[in-house]
């Protein structure tokens, strides 16, 4: 077994033997995530190979909380920052929300990146994550093929941080000098990143959806970070997945995508194997990014996920949560922001 072998057996959670463990361990999620970025072997019966800067991040804490209060601080009493998000929804979400303006420097939330902050090597990971992702977006597109600027994030079942992956890459993406970045929470049936942003009480995706008569600049939420807008996902509905599916839909993604020539949409979705939304979302995107969980994650999880989609030819796995010793003492590598080999740009294809 060869060393990049090993090394992905030990990111899946494989045993001593090189079979996947197919557990996922007990132990609270307290190990500091962070991103890499994994490509989408051609084979699905010879796993996955790392393609990416598969390097931990020290300290970005990235994951799904189990509470959606929980790393959320209250804004300072003294802080005059005008209106905020909590405000609009108290004296009225429809009259207000487009006055109001989220604040994240007042959320208090833990590993996210900051384009106010120093260099970081959180920050650095993010870079290399979307570099592929913004070459695909605007580069040439074959008639019928979906907007390549509709970037879907999912992962295969709960819990594996893909909202505060979608949030860091958003923040990241917006950090670029000639793009702007709308981030949608698509989680239609449990959206977990309007309540992280306590947005959830505002009108947002469901209600556009319902009505075409909402103007979409009512329901967006720009944010103190600059070029960054938020999508909420808006009021429940029983019909959640036939509302992705539908016509409507399909002319709302026209419209984000083709408004703004310099915009990336990105979509926080519920995951592949939990409810159909996923799946018929994915139908309509550009690129689609599944977040797996390092060595938590077994790889029939991962290809059950992946059978879900139509194809998956414009797939890429984004390795989260690394432990901050992975690696390390295999190449030695001490730069401080953790580069490692190559880094995969294409799609389901071996590296090179």
């Amino acid at each position: 077994m060869s060393i990049i072998e090993k090394a992905v057996g030990k990111l899946m959670g494989e045993g001593q033997d090189g079979k996947p463990s197919g557990q996922r361990p007990a132990e609270s999620s307290s190990v500091p995530a962070s991103p890499g970025n994994v490509a989408l072997d051609a084979d699905p019966q010879r796993g996955f190979e790392p393609s990416a800067e598969d390097w931990p991040v020290e300290g970005t804490g990235l994951s799904n909380s189990a509470s959606p209060q929980e790393g959320v601080a209250a804004a300072p009493k003294d802080a005059d920052l005008g209106f905020t998000v909590e405000q609009g929804a108290a004296a009225g979400a429809t009259e207000v929300a487009p006055k109001a303006e989220l604040i994240f420097r007042t959320l208090g939330l833990e590993g996210i990146i900051s384009p106010d902050s120093e260099r970081s090597r959180a920050a650095e990971e993010y870079r290399l994550i979307k570099r592929p992702l913004l070459m695909r977006a605007f580069g040439n597109r074959s008639a019928g093929e979906a907007h390549g600027n509709l970037i879907m994030l999912t992962s295969s079942v709960e819990g594996e941080g893909k909202t505060f992956t979608s949030l860091n890459l958003a923040i990241s993406i917006a950090m670029e000098m000639d793009r702007t970045v709308l981030l949608v929470d698509a989680d239609l049936a449990k959206p977990g990143l309007s309540r992280l942003l306590k947005l959830n009480n505002l009108p947002g995706l469901t209600d556009r959806l319902i009505d075409e008569s909402v103007d979409l600049s009512e329901v967006l939420i720009p944010t103190d970070v600059p070029k960054f807008s938020i999508l909420p996902a808006g009021r429940r509905h029983r019909r959640s997945t036939e509302l992705l599916a539908s016509n409507t839909m399909r002319r709302l993604l026209d419209e984000l995508a083709l408004r703004y020539s310099d915009r990336v949409v990105l979509f926080d979705s519920p995951p592949l194997l939990a409810t159909s939304e996923a799946s018929v979302l994915a139908q309509q995107m550009g690129q689609i990014c599944l977040v797996v969980e390092s060595g938590v994650t077994p790889q029939f999880l991962v290809k059950d996920a992946l059978a879900r989609l139509e194809k998956t030819d414009n797939v890429s796995l984004l390795l989260n949560k690394c432990k901050p010793d992975l690696f390390l003492s295999k190449y030695g590598y001490g730069y401080g922001y953790g580069y490692g080999y190559g880094y995969g740009y294409g799609y389901g294809q071996d590296d090179k």
